[in-house]
């Protein structure tokens, strides 16, 4: 299950304070994607960059700029920020934000950089902000109302472009409440009028099902988006029913009261079998588009999504090229049965004859990779071809996010996108 209730929600983090701070672990697992808030923040007229002394270190100009980018519980918050004028010091900020529940928000502060060479600043209303830089312009901040509560967010570069991005709807064989179900499919195109090989990537679930104001976020994966479009693949995710803004009930195994997730094999299964029908519905249209090159497509999926994956392309080996698995697995291993749902869930897969990549993390709190062994060793012993990978993602790092990471998969993916293509 992607842990994504606590990658986008609010942060409990003792230990912050001026002058060091103590960042979540997940926080490189966190990704610069659109907000989902319908309050758009706004700069100021007056907000206004200039360019830096070129006498200062390249560390330093790189803050210089425009950022936009999200916060809070289910990327609710809307965040704009315009880095004014650096200096050897730190530098003068406008932060805006905005949602629905309070509105815009706009403020001009100076902030200090730390020993860390982290940006740390205070707001009029006390609230507390730290800013630290990725590579590829891509910034992380966290937001201290008190003394232990936080929002963790992230920023990407206004001129940083990227490929064409599309949302379109996809037509189902569903109706629920007497009206055909659609779901929402986020399409990121490269340049050029194609055929494009095509990747498809199937979402997670939303941590143990227990919090309802997730399951309207919208997944898309910029780190994915990236790689893959610059290869000029195009990356299409679909939002299964009930899920982003898809219609429909979300109901991927839930227990009797809907409270969260179950662990009774007949009630999960049932709901894999629900999100099966809808990753047939995104599959069939997807592939079916004229700029779309499906012999060279691929199938993914990032944790309920990857082990989606696996047995759609099982079901239908005739459909796509390959599989890409990441740390993949439909209940988590504390489910006390969990050896009667994932493994048989992937062992569906089996009958896909061509050779996957599955990509696991050490430190994955869902699913500990003894536990995605056992599931290979399933999926092998029923007739299934896949490369096994355990990454690590580091020291402190959680293993559940590593598709964020493209440093930690980027040289076996493409030795995996060159073995299918010439097989």
């Amino acid at each position: 299950m992607l842990r994504r209730a606590l990658f986008i929600g609010l942060v409990l983090w003792a230990g912050m304070a001026f002058g060091q701070t103590r960042w979540p672990d997940y926080m490189s697992s966190l990704e610069p994607e659109a907000s989902e808030s319908a309050v758009l923040a706004a700069l100021p007229a007056d907000a206004a960059v200039r360019a830096p002394d070129t006498s200062l270190p390249a560390s330093l100009q790189r803050w210089s700029g425009k950022w936009s980018g999200w916060a809070c519980a289910a990327r609710i918050c809307d965040v704009r920020l315009a880095v004014e004028q650096v200096s050897d010091q730190g530098a003068t900020i406008v932060y805006a934000a905005a949602s629905s529940a309070m509105g815009r928000y706009s403020e001009r502060f100076d902030a200090r950089f730390n020993a860390d060479g982290e940006l740390q600043g205070t707001l009029t209303n006390g609230r507390q902000l730290v800013f630290r830089l990725r590579d590829a312009g891509v910034m992380e901040f966290l937001s201290r109302r008190s003394a232990t509560e936080f929002a963790a967010g992230v920023l990407s570069r206004d001129d940083a472009g990227g490929p064409q991005r599309v949302v379109e709807r996809i037509p189902t064989p569903f109706v629920e409440g007497g009206k055909p179900v659609t779901l929402e499919v986020v399409i990121f195109k490269p340049a050029g009028a194609g055929p494009f090989p095509l990747l498809m990537v199937n979402h997670g679930s939303t941590g143990n099902g227990d919090n309802p104001a997730l399951f309207t976020s919208t997944f898309t994966s910029p780190t994915l988006t990236q790689y893959f479009t610059g290869k000029g693949w195009m990356v299409a995710y679909p939002q299964r029913r009930g899920r982003g803004k898809s219609d429909g009930l979300y109901d991927e195994g839930f227990n009797r009261e809907r409270s969260a997730y179950s662990c009774n094999p007949a009630l999960s299964l049932a709901g894999f079998d629900h999100a099966l029908a809808d990753v047939d519905a995104a599959a069939d249209f997807l592939l079916a588009k004229p700029e779309v090159d499906a012999g060279r497509s691929v199938i993914a999926g990032v944790s309920r999504g990857g082990v989606l994956s696996v047995a759609y392309a099982g079901m239908h080996p005739e459909r796509f090229a390959g599989v890409i698995n990441f740390v993949g697995g439909w209940m988590g291993d504390g489910c006390p049965q969990v050896d009667a749902i994932n493994a048989p869930a992937f062992e569906r897969g089996a009958a896909f004859r061509k050779p996957e990549l599955w990509l696991y993390g050490e430190n994955d709190p869902y699913y500990k990779v003894t536990h995605s062994r056992k599931n290979h060793d399933a999926f092998v012993a029923a007739g299934g071809k896949a490369d096994f990978m355990v990454i690590d993602p580091g020291a402190g790092q959680g293993g559940h996010g590593i598709h964020a990471r493209p440093e930690l998969w980027r040289n076996a993916v493409e030795r995996y996108l060159g073995e299918i293509a010439h097989p």
